[in-house]
């Protein structure tokens, strides 16, 4: 086949035509390394190979895109990506940013679950939870929460203190934020054992 037209598109991509039908669109980049011009004879391993080449150029483009705006775990980046492009190309793309080092699912996991216990005070159930949610592995999430160094029993009574401080002297209250601090991701026990020494009671849950 020969290549009959090379067009510009609206949105800055290069349109190849054989025999006057249109063939695939690229990057100028992949078409300028591509060493073609009008009248190059291409066959379809060739056009394969080109394709390939432009959905992980586009691949790559997104991926930079996406990462300039926030911190993505592998597993985010390849499902998001994957969304516009071949899914081959989303994983090499992935690979492409974990080795730039844009993508680190380890650090991720470590400063996720440190933001979730410092600044939600959120318990190690629901950080696992959050954790596993993000696609990070068993491997990860546990090296992650090893790290955190939080004293359960303190941040139920930070929350007590800030939200239930009624708890106390209004059973509803205390029912209440029992429920809320199960939520949180807070063992039953310690929950129990941080209630009781907030209100001056024996546990009574």
């Amino acid at each position: 086949m020969k290549l009959t037209a090379v067009r510009m598109t609206k949105r800055g991509r290069v349109a190849l035509y054989g025999d006057d039908e249109f063939l695939l669109s690229m990057h100028p980049d992949v078409f300028a390394a591509s060493g073609l011009s009008v009248g190059s004879e291409i066959d379809g391993e060739r056009l394969a190979g080109l394709a390939a080449e432009a959905e992980l150029k586009k691949a790559k483009e997104r991926a930079f895109s996406m990462l300039s705006g926030r911190e993505y775990t592998s597993s985010q980046l390849r499902d998001r990506l994957a969304r516009h492009v071949d899914p081959e190309a989303a994983g090499q793309a992935v690979e492409r940013m974990e080795e730039l080092g844009l993508v680190d699912d380890d650090g991720y996991a470590e400063r996720y679950a440190r933001e979730l216990s410092e600044r939600k005070h959120y318990g190690l159930l629901r950080i696992r939870q959050e954790l596993r949610q993000k696609g990070l592995s068993a491997e990860q999430i546990e090296w992650a929460v090893s790290l955190l160094d939080a004293d359960p029993q303190e941040q139920i009574l930070e929350v007590l203190e800030k939200k239930y401080s009624a708890a106390p002297e209004d059973e509803a209250v205390k029912r209440r934020a029992y429920n809320a601090l199960l939520r949180l991701g807070h063992r039953p026990s310690d929950v129990r054992r941080a209630l009781a020494r907030f209100c001056g009671a024996a546990e009574e849950f």
